[in-house]
């Protein structure tokens, strides 16, 4: 924590050894030392006030606790956190200063404050859980950091703090308290005797017992350790009424905690404090909205802290009783569980933090009623197992390669989720706020049950105006790379970088997708409908819905497919490579073959070139599973693309957008042009090398070779590969192992994708054979292919 203020005992600060660190410490914290972090999702942005240790990375290192304040913009879905438990509370909203509203009476406005309590400005949904919880203003609330958690916010943004504690480290302590001036009676009421409408009342927010043993605190506790119980003392007022007017002037009686912990984090929420520790006269003065952290050695003597009110000095009498003289404050108080108080932390206790105990909905931060008997351990053998693992790191074996993690945090970062979807019938752009993420539910269909079949949607629109690039997958309901495609593209979007809009459709063969099957619900083959018709079959209707509720407003698509049941693919694209923009994109994604294919064969890709929208068609590999090599590929190819037409940064080196000044992606004869201009094959045309295409096959035409006969197929060539005319390319046997049929190559070509299924029925597909372009040929104007 750099730049900010270090208080030290003075007690404590003369000693001789210039190496001892003192027990006790105070940093305060104002708000410009927070660290802002914007969301690259536009949805909100988050301020990190202090993390232990000071220079842990919350993305990427394990910490012990963290404390933030964030702003939520709109509904949105909170970090996951596993292994951690997490509090939170809502903040008075911005019309407030120092918790109370301007031009009414104290009395008035607590009143006011309180109902902006009870009504709850978010709702927390957690796991999707029918029944949300109230996010109340000045309510602490807490809950496991493994659980799935959505903000719905109701009305404009909202401000909370977050503390995160790591659950196998750390027992915390959290709570609100109100630090009130001496002068109160055994009500909470400043005394005058004489029942004054004007006089003060106490919030109603906070109770204001009778007795110095109990507290304005509302405490919530994480583990089975004993929390210091706090203490508020209250001078007895009404001991002493005199007439003279002084006794209405306040004074203040500091609020006086015993620190047992190894560190404490207060934050003022209203009003004004000053702090110190042992008694010490020069304190430390904390402003709404500003941070005091005590870090001190647990295994010293405890530690007397401090907390009183400031109050406003005037001559007028009435003007001070008008205004609150008390101080709200959120205080967590964080305590290092002995068994690994002196020990770092490490992956092996972080793993075992991450065993989810106890009901999903359990807040782990409890109402705190004393010692809770700790989880038992799980016992680390079987009894009665013929092998047992005993966790001998030494041993290895020749026959199993051993499983390492993926390198990237366990916890997910809340500014690249998307938002909870709405429902709309059609997408329409403009009702999607600009510099935002937004998902939404498009109705297609109604199905045997007359409720909507819903297409979701994935919508990211920049800062600044550009084009509209479509990204679907899944028009093959089992053709399933293009979803995890589409997930890392949205991640890495910052919609603060980006011009212009993207769409996302992760899934659009929804009933296909539910049963697994390359097919529409009735059997036949979407991606050969398009356009479709409003009035045919289930599955043109369904095709009619997906082109004109969602990929009209496209002027660009990328279509995301992969090898149907029972094939396999090479990573290739469809392009008409006649157009200049469809050439430009297939070869921008670098895949090891493009084949010209002109279109009009009922596709999306045809459908949607029909009606002026620059398209192409991405195969990535085989059906249902992930390849993230393939994934990889596309992901790298659609960014390069958006940094092609100038909609994002390159993710490479620096890449020659398209010209800015005039709107080329607007105009279809200027970026025609402009593509012509350029030669991305010539090294010199100013493309990086990483966005030339290496080593890519370009095939004028493609087609399909058949079987003859049935039996058992074995294909021999590979895919990507290169075949010679006449070369044998597979073989079919009858059941009991004779050959009756041998099948070779009529041409030379390329292997684009190939059968992987060894039962053949007569007349199924062997292999698909590329033609390669000859050079200076003339590709054809209409080039399809014998699916």
């Amino acid at each position: 924590m750099n730049n900010r203020a270090l208080h030290q005992s003075p007690a404590l600060s003369a000693t001789s050894d210039a190496d001892f660190e003192p027990p006790v410490s105070l940093t305060h914290i104002k708000r410009v030392e927070y660290t802002r972090q914007t969301w690259k999702n536009g949805l909100g942005e988050t301020e990190e006030i202090a993390i232990s240790p000071r220079r842990a990375d919350y993305h990427k290192d394990e910490f012990i606790w963290r404390f933030s304040e964030t702003e939520v913009r709109d509904s949105c879905t909170f970090s996951v956190s596993p292994g951690y438990d997490v509090a939170v509370m809502m903040l008075p909203s911005a019309s407030m200063k120092n918790g109370v509203e301007d031009d009414v009476s104290h009395r008035q406005t607590f009143a006011s404050l309180h109902k902006k309590t009870l009504a709850a400005p978010a709702l927390l949904r957690h796991n999707d859980q029918s029944n949300p919880v109230p996010f109340r203003v000045l309510a602490p609330y807490t809950y496991k950091g493994e659980l799935p958690t959505t903000c719905y916010v109701k009305d404009g943004a909202t401000r909370h703090i977050a503390f995160i504690a790591n659950r196998n480290l750390t027992s915390v302590t959290v709570g609100l308290e109100t630090i009130c001036p001496h002068g109160l009676d055994d009500e909470g009421g400043i005394c005058d005797g004489e029942g004054d409408g004007e006089t003060p009342v106490p919030s109603p927010m906070i109770n204001h017992h009778k007795t110095p043993q109990e507290t304005h605190k509302r405490n919530l506790s994480l583990s089975s350790a004993i929390s210091p119980q706090p203490s508020v003392s209250l001078s007895a007022a009404n001991s002493s009424r005199d007439a003279s007017p002084s006794r209405h002037i306040p004074h203040t009686s500091p609020t006086t905690k015993i620190l047992l912990n190894a560190a404490t984090i207060v934050y003022v929420v209203s009003g004004s404090i000053h702090a110190s520790v042992n008694g010490e006269t020069n304190g430390v003065l904390v402003n709404t909205g500003e941070t005091l952290i005590i870090e001190r050695d647990e295994n010293s003597a405890p530690t007397d802290f401090s907390m009183s009110p400031v109050i406003e000095t005037s001559k007028d009498l009435r003007a001070i009783l008008k205004k609150s003289q008390d101080a709200t404050v959120f205080i967590a108080e964080v305590h290092m569980k002995k068994t690994v108080r002196n020990e770092s932390v490490t992956s092996a206790s972080f793993r075992e933090s991450q065993i989810f105990q106890g009901p999903i909905t359990e807040s782990t931060f409890q109402l705190y009623n004393g010692p809770q008997p700790l989880s038992p351990k799980i016992a680390a053998h079987r009894a009665g197992s013929i092998v047992v693992y005993d966790d001998d790191k030494s041993k290895s074996w020749d026959s199993a390669r051993h499983y390492r993690p993926p390198t990237f945090s366990a916890r997910y970062q809340n500014e690249s989720d998307v938002p909870p979807a709405v429902v709309a019938d059609e997408l329409v752009i403009d009702d999607f706020p600009v510099g935002k993420i937004s998902t939404v539910w498009i109705n297609m269909v109604k199905e045997g049950l007359s409720e909507w079949i819903r297409v979701p949607v994935i919508v990211a629109r920049g800062v600044n105006p550009g084009p509209v690039l479509g990204i679907t997958a899944v028009v093959h309901g089992n053709e399933l790379n293009g979803v995890p495609c589409i997930h890392r593209v949205i991640t890495d979007i910052d919609v603060f970088k980006l011009t212009g809009t993207v769409v996302a459709v992760p899934c659009v063969n929804v009933p296909g997708y539910l049963r697994f099957s390359r097919e529409f619900s009735d059997g036949k083959d979407l991606n050969r409908l398009f356009p479709g018709s409003s009035t045919g079959t289930a599955s043109q209707i369904y095709a009619h819905a997906i082109l004109n509720k969602i990929c009209i407003h496209f002027d660009y698509l990328i279509d995301l497919h992969t090898a149907s049941f029972g094939r396999v693919n090479s990573y290739y694209v469809r392009s008409d490579m006649n157009d200049p923009v469809g050439s430009a994109m297939a070869k921008l994604q670098q895949p090891q073959i493009i084949l010209h294919n002109s279109g009009q064969d009922g596709t999306l890709r045809s459908a949607c070139s029909a009606r002026g929208i620059k398209a192409i068609t991405v195969e990535i590999g085989n059906p249902q599973l992930f390849q993230n090599q393939y994934v990889q590929w596309s992901y790298t190819g659609v960014m390069r693309i958006m940094t092609y037409f100038g909609m994002f940064p390159s993710m490479d080196s620096v890449d020659p957008p398209l010209p800015s000044g005039k709107d080329t992606w607007m105009d279809p004869e200027n970026l025609t042009r402009h593509m012509s201009t350029l030669n991305i094959d010539d090294p010199t045309s100013g493309i990086s090398t990483a966005q030339r295409p290496p080593n890519t096959i370009i095939c004028s035409r493609g087609y399909w070779i058949y079987t003859r006969t049935g039996g058992v197929l074995e294909v021999f060539p590979a895919v990507n590969t290169i075949i010679k005319k006449g070369a044998l390319i597979a073989r079919i046997k009858n059941i009991f192992g004779n050959i009756v049929d041998e099948i070779f190559s009529p041409g030379h070509g390329v292997t684009i994708g190939r059968s992987s299924n060894p039962v053949a029925m007569a007349g199924d597909r062997v292999l698909h054979l590329g033609v390669l372009r000859k050079e200076n040929e003339v590709l054809m104007k209409e080039a399809k292919e014998n699916y």
